[in-house]
């Protein structure tokens, strides 16, 4: 499209046999891998495709047959967020960040979460967490915890 080359993006090739997906990163070429037994949106979204058109690109334009340009994508995401409700102010970009805060918030540790998004550091990672609620509650449990265990010594 206007002289440039769709690469890098998924394509079922990349998805295993097993449902793991291991990739390079286009940024910074590491790895990122995922397990897609994990997340039941995917499972049930693959269920919807036969077996036989699982080549070449995993995400395609129906009307063009092709990859999304950039624009376009944005374009239908956001008639899609708005039809989920989802306020304008929120972007698609905005589903890494989530996912790591809701790490975070389920008290995943920082290198774990560091590995699943792909990043060459925590330092990286922190700057995703929005709000940090998740372990400042896990931290206010602690001492709780540890009250509750000496007063019932």
């Amino acid at each position: 499209m206007n002289n440039r080359r769709w690469q890098n993006g998924l394509t079922w090739s990349d998805i295993a046999l097993d449902l793991a997906i291991r990739k390079a990163t286009t940024k910074t070429g590491a790895f990122a891998a995922h397990d897609l037994k994990l997340c039941p949106i995917v499972l049930e979204m693959v269920k919807h495709v036969p077996a036989d058109r699982r080549v070449g690109l995993l995400i395609i334009n129906e009307a063009t047959g092709k990859p999304y340009a950039e624009w376009v994508f944005t374009q239908e995401w956001r008639k899609v967020a708005q039809a989920a409700g989802i306020p304008d102010e929120v972007r698609n970009m905005d589903a890494r960040a989530g996912a790591i805060t809701e790490g975070d918030e389920a008290s995943a540790d920082l290198e774990s979460l560091k590995t699943v998004a792909a990043h060459a550091t925590t330092s990286t990672t922190a700057r995703y967490v929005r709000g940090g609620r998740g372990k400042s509650c896990a931290a206010a449990k602690l001492p709780l915890k540890h009250r509750e265990s000496q007063n019932g010594a």
